[in-house]
């Protein structure tokens, strides 16, 4: 049911609920069936919630590009290590 109303799409606005997790299962569904881009959907909230307990933080909805700006702030040496 989780999964269900991450993906679907507002029918007022017309846009999604959750952006990041819809724009995850469009990308899924160009490759897989249906079933099995809800089931990688379901496996992608089921982290983020493991996440979100682990840390003790509350959720918010980031893009990838937001959350490797906040990575890289955070861990200046980590990226470097990469390049």
């Amino acid at each position: 049911m989780v999964t269900l109303n991450n993906v679907k799409v507002d029918k007022g606005s017309g846009t999604p609920v959750n952006p990041v997790v819809y724009d995850y299962y469009t990308r899924k569904c160009s490759g897989k069936k249906r079933p099995a881009a809800m089931g990688a959907v379901m496996h992608k909230i089921c982290s983020i919630i493991f996440a979100m307990l682990r840390d003790n933080k509350p959720f918010e909805i980031i893009t990838p590009e937001e959350h490797c700006q906040q990575f890289a702030a955070e861990h200046p040496d980590k990226i470097l290590q990469a390049a």
